[in-house]
């Protein structure tokens, strides 16, 4: 998992400088600790705190949609540890898979503001700052995911690409 601001795409990553300086501006520093994430990555996030039941159709589905390559990695990282479901997205459902999608948190002195109560202020400058430079806010989601700025609107990168478009893009990028 990267956190290098260079690892995204040239046009996310300027806007993530742009999040980092505008917020600085009023008051608010960010530190940017996730950026591009892997397929095997999103795999194991995604096995966590799953049946095998529930992997096992999501991996069908998958490969019945074309997918097959993405089923392939997710079974080839076995099972992880943990109850706790870390990701709603398995790999290639996250726009983090593409380059186009980071991480950030508001910064008190030092230290990560991880939660958003009581620390509301921080984590609205930074969701309007995002939304400003153009970037969706994981933050406006049912779902709340309060670091998360992606580059899309749409939430599932495979309701943007078909499977070949997909592998293409991952394979030129050196992902597949």
């Amino acid at each position: 998992m990267s956190r290098d601001i260079q690892d995204l795409h040239p046009v996310t990553a300027q806007k993530a400088l742009k999040v980092i300086a505008i917020c600085e501006a009023k008051g608010v520093d960010i530190l940017v600790y996730n950026t591009l994430r892997t397929l095997e990555e999103q795999a194991k996030f995604y096995r966590q705190g799953r049946s095998w039941s529930v992997i096992r159709v999501k991996c069908l589905n998958l490969r019945n949609a074309g997918y097959g390559y993405l089923a392939d990695i997710i079974e080839r990282v076995g099972p992880q540890m943990g109850t706790k479901k870390l990701t709603n997205a398995a790999p290639g459902e996250s726009w983090h898979n593409l380059a186009y999608a980071f991480d950030g948190v508001p910064l008190i002195g030092k230290n990560p503001a991880w939660s958003y109560k009581g620390n509301e202020e921080l984590w609205e400058t930074y969701g309007n700052v995002c939304k400003e430079v153009g970037l969706t806010w994981g933050g406006d989601w049912n779902f709340k995911d309060y670091p998360h700025a992606q580059e899309h609107s749409e939430t599932n990168p495979l309701n943007v690409y078909g499977p070949e478009a997909l592998r293409k893009l991952l394979e030129e990028r050196g992902l597949l």
